[in-house]
């Protein structure tokens, strides 16, 4: 709670709280409420608290011109702009994102030199920014490290149902999702750890995070591995909504994956907001294993109809 000062008393001023007007003190906060005591600020604090503002362009003005100062305090008038802020809120009152007019005049209220407000992020705003800057350190390491595998050059990538990320590869079938990581010569497999369960994936090379979050849609983590082959990690993972699979109401456009991991940024991203033609003639493992149905000839059909009737039918009591 801000302190109190004597000050010279204009006319019409009397108590925020009790109405007197002898004997009255000025709040040295925002130097626009009066209060004949302490006593009556500490109960009138809880509704002077949300007005109770310092000026500093005021207060910086005070000693040299203190009737400005005090028509600014009087009037609400918290800066004087200069032109470039006025455009600064312009263009935050026109913007379709990012802080708009109010966030911007608040960033100045009060200010004697006024300048933008620091970004305000959450703390899920936070951390996702340290993981995706600790994975950029990651993926450059580990492409100075790698300096180009021949075998993780050669994975293919069937246009619209992959992406070269950087740090990984992945692409997909009506099936199967699969992801590539290039790993440093010589790096031993207990340096590399791959967790998977239904709904999500992490990836470490290193100690160093790769690729990590909730995943775009379910897997059956029991029949998804991973393994080591000529210094390139690759997992695979069965997707639990796939063709000849679907959960209920779901239909085969519902088996497309738009990335490997849910919230990826854009360039890990498939720009498609539907699959593509190429999807639906993607291999289907599930569906290659299926045996064809066993041929049978019209004699055998004929010959198996004879024996049955032959059989007389069974007896039943009466």
């Amino acid at each position: 709670m801000a302190a109190m000062h004597q000050d010279e008393l204009p006319d019409e001023v009397e108590c925020a709280n009790c109405g007197t007007t002898q004997n009255l003190l000025k709040c040295s906060r925002c130097h626009t409420a009066w209060f004949c005591g302490v006593k009556c600020q500490k109960a009138y604090w809880p509704f002077h608290r949300t007005q109770c503002k310092r000026n500093e362009f005021a207060d910086a003005i005070e000693e040299s011109e203190p009737k400005f100062a005090r028509w600014m305090r009087k009037h609400g008038k918290q800066a004087v702009l200069k032109d470039d802020e006025v455009d600064r809120l312009e263009r935050a009152g026109a913007a379709a994102s990012g802080p708009n007019r109010e966030d911007v005049m608040d960033s100045m209220y009060g200010r004697a030199e006024p300048k933008p407000a620091a970004p305000r992020y959450s703390g899920e705003e936070l951390a996702a920014m340290r993981r995706e800057a600790e994975a950029a350190k990651a993926a450059a390491r580990l492409a100075l490290q790698c300096g180009g595998s021949a075998a993780y050059a050669a994975v293919e990538l069937p246009p619209q149902l992959s992406l070269d990320c950087q740090r990984y590869k992945w692409r997909q079938s009506q099936s199967h999702v699969e992801v590539f990581v290039p790993l440093p010569e010589g790096l031993p497999a207990g340096r590399v750890a791959v967790q998977l369960s239904t709904s999500a994936i992490s990836v470490c090379v290193d100690e160093a995070p790769v690729l990590a979050g909730r995943l775009y849609r379910e897997i059956k983590a029991e029949e998804s591995t991973w393994y080591v082959q000529d210094g390139v990690l690759e997992v695979v993972m069965l997707k639990r909504c796939r063709r000849g699979n679907y959960g209920a109401g779901k239909t085969n456009a519902d088996t497309f994956w738009r990335s490997v991991v849910q919230g990826a940024v854009p360039h890990e991203t498939l720009p498609l907001e539907q699959p593509p033609i190429a999807y639906y003639s993607a291999p289907c493992e599930d569906l290659e294993r299926q045996p064809p149905p066993r041929l049978t000839s019209g004699r055998a059909k004929q010959r198996a109809e004879a024996a049955s009737a032959a059989v007389p039918p069974a007896l039943t009591a009466a």
